[in-house]
């Protein structure tokens, strides 16, 4: 099994390289052992010739105990404005960044007529099949206290005290409910926090 990083980088430059090198650090000593020698990120990236300089690219490192590929490509966010919350599996584990995404690929088919699907596990609230979710509240902003993986965008935000993690439950999107909730955006490395559009809680199904 090998596993993926995913790096936005920006008229040249690369973001969140530090949480990135940690998930990798943490999902080697995992699987591996702690005392693996973890490959450094800027090291390989720094030896890699024609880094585009202009505009914005999704940088694709592959790995298991070693870098095996990295790759870049011209990076356009989806258009999603609307969502299906949908049921895991029992057992779904997605808490590494693995390249086989065939379970979130079954569940994403489940949209219907809807852009994406918002996955709940365990009566919880999760993930999308590819992003970490931020709900907008008047209270503040929340994300699910158990995502199905813990994406960087996630943990900068964390660690810069500008969402707060919560249990959310199907209840608490409907209108008037608990929490205040009145829309949600998707995040992860590739997508910032206010770089796409807030779906209100109304699109979703």
């Amino acid at each position: 099994m090998r596993y993926i990083e995913t790096i936005r980088l920006e008229n040249g430059q690369f973001h969140l390289l530090e949480l990135h090198q940690l998930r990798m650090t943490a999902t080697i000593h995992e699987l591996y052992s702690k005392n693996n020698v973890v490959p450094d990120i800027k090291d390989h990236l720094g030896i890699v010739a024609d880094i585009p300089s202009d505009g914005i690219y999704k940088c694709r490192i592959v790995y298991d105990n070693d870098i095996h590929d990295i790759e870049f490509q011209p990076y356009t966010p989806r258009d999603v404005r609307s969502l299906k919350i949908v049921e895991a599996p029992a057992g779904l584990d997605y808490h590494l960044k693995s390249c086989d995404r065939s379970a979130l690929l079954s569940l994403a088919s489940l949209k219907c007529n809807c852009d994406e699907v918002i996955i709940l596990r365990d009566g919880l609230i999760t993930d999308t099949s590819y992003t970490n979710l931020v709900f907008h509240s008047d209270k503040g902003l929340y994300t699910p206290r158990t995502p199905l993986l813990k994406g960087v965008m996630r943990s900068h935000l964390l660690n810069n005290g500008i969402i707060h993690e919560i249990d959310i439950r199907p209840e608490d999107l409907l209108s008037n409910n608990r929490l205040g909730i009145t829309g949600v955006s998707l995040i992860n490395a590739m997508l910032p926090l206010g770089s796409g559009n807030t779906i209100p809680i109304s699109d979703i199904l």
